[in-house]
């Protein structure tokens, strides 16, 4: 996942670049190239933006230096490993869970928003019964050599002409007047868009900008891409018409500005794309000098994406340095560590003492190992060892008394209390011993006995 955040990111920032390129260059390819050629010629961006891997090769332009992973850090004090209980929120997961966050929510609210729309449409249109409208749609149809059933209404909730519904086309037009040339003209647009697939298109541009909704150019590209496809549109509809068709044409265009559709969805055509793009679609609609194909530019954008694409390579530096992370492991790893030094100088304080403190009774068989921190009696571990008359008058015992020794010992002493040698109980002396100390704390635990 880590790869993909970079390729994405990498994605995002090119395909920015090369679309902000196009609109800049966008006047000038104009009064060069037919609106359609440049309106398909986005595809080829929308696409790069969906899909963001390229072709990579060993001898990039530009080499991006990624961090590279290290494994999970183990810390080793005296016989045993301990592993910190700690994460490395590596800024590729904090990223991927908020892009991740974005997308879900980007289609979540386009899904409820057109579900809402498709319900209100239902609810509020009505199957046009006019034989004249309904039979110029016939007509339309079969000019256009469009085979495929499409619903036609007119719908109370919408201002302006639109279709919707990919698999199953539906046009909706406003409950407003309209003449018989408008009707034509308004039919043939949408049937346009139809045979286009021009909501098969919009569904490409959205999954882009759902993909990238972190990135503002995708918007400005998505508004770029609506009103060219409108202006292709009108091109195709006025295509070999005469200035007086253009004219008309352009009156029906003008005619619907005083309806602005607030109800609209994502996923549907919108015959009336804005004011701000009205006079753009007015100047193309009565431009009717001949134009080429968008061949050239459509070769060239997509030498862009793919070389771009292919200019940055990723290099990933074996056992580089983690700076790519927000670690806030890196306190608690000290922190840990200095416990276990600290704990580990204790445990060495205090085998050195016990060394010291039993070299007493090495002369009488009994012993200490550092190495195991036990007692052993010729050899044999011991599980209790006692001293009740010793010098400085502490208790001396294994480490873990009653667990895995094979013999209990006691230290002996004569009147004076000078140390005679080591001597393993008599099991009725210890099981005495055991029951008397019992008495003496109320009948408390003792470990000891077999």
């Amino acid at each position: 996942m880590r790869s993909f955040m970079i390729t994405l990111l990498a994605c995002s920032v090119t395909m920015s670049a090369l679309a902000l390129l196009y609109m800049a260059t966008a006047p000038l390819l104009s009064k060069r190239y037919t609106e359609r050629s440049r309106y398909y010629a986005w595809l080829i961006i929308v696409i790069g933006l969906i899909i963001p891997f390229r072709p990579q090769f060993s001898n990039a332009i530009v080499s991006i230096d990624l961090p590279g992973e290290t494994a999970a850090s183990a810390i080793q004090a005296g016989n045993e490993t301990h592993i910190a209980i700690a994460y490395r929120i590596a800024w590729w997961q904090l990223a991927t869970t908020v892009w991740l966050a974005g997308v879900f929510a980007y289609l979540a609210y386009h899904a409820i928003k057109h579900y809402h729309f498709v319900k209100m449409t239902r609810r509020w249109s009505c199957n046009i019964a006019d034989k004249q409208a309904l039979s110029l749609f016939a007509s339309l149809k079969e000019e256009m050599g469009v085979a495929m059933h499409i619903d036609l209404f007119v719908c109370q909730c919408v201002d302006s002409p639109m279709m919707i519904g990919f698999i199953k086309p539906q046009i909706f037009l406003p409950t407003a007047e309209l003449t018989h040339d408008e009707l034509r003209f308004i039919l043939k647009h949408e049937l346009v868009h139809y045979k286009r697939k021009d909501l098969l298109y919009k569904y490409l541009v959205l999954a882009a900008m759902a993909m990238h909704w972190f990135n503002p150019v995708v918007y400005f590209m998505s508004k770029a891409i609506d009103a060219l496809s409108e202006m292709s549109c009108d091109a195709e509809v006025v295509r070999s018409a005469d200035a007086d068709t253009r004219q008309r044409y352009s009156e029906t265009i003008i005619g619907v500005i005083k309806f602005q559709s607030k109800l609209r969805t994502a996923l549907s055509t919108n015959f009336y794309g804005g004011k701000k793009d009205m006079k753009n679609r007015i100047s193309s609609i009565m431009d009717a000098s001949r134009k080429k194909t968008g061949v050239v530019i459509a070769g060239f954008l997509l030498f862009l994406t793919i070389g771009i694409g292919t200019a940055f390579a990723e290099s990933s530096k074996a056992g580089a340095n983690t700076a790519g992370y927000f670690d806030f492991e890196e306190n608690l790893r000290q922190i840990y560590a200095e416990i276990e030094r600290k704990w580990a100088e204790i445990e060495e304080t205090s085998r050195v003492s016990s060394v010291q403190t039993f070299s007493v009774y090495e002369q009488y068989g009994l012993t200490y190992k550092k190495e195991t921190d036990r007692l052993y009696y010729n050899g044999e571990l011991v599980r209790y060892f006692e001293d009740n008359q010793a010098t400085d008058g502490k208790f001396r015992g294994t480490v873990k008394p009653g667990v895995d020794g094979n013999i209990d010992v006691h230290a002996v002493r004569n009147s004076a209390g000078k140390l005679t040698g080591v001597e393993p109980y008599n099991q009725a002396d210890f099981n005495a011993r055991t029951l008397k100390i019992r008495n003496e704390n109320g009948n408390a635990s003792v470990s000891g006995g077999r």
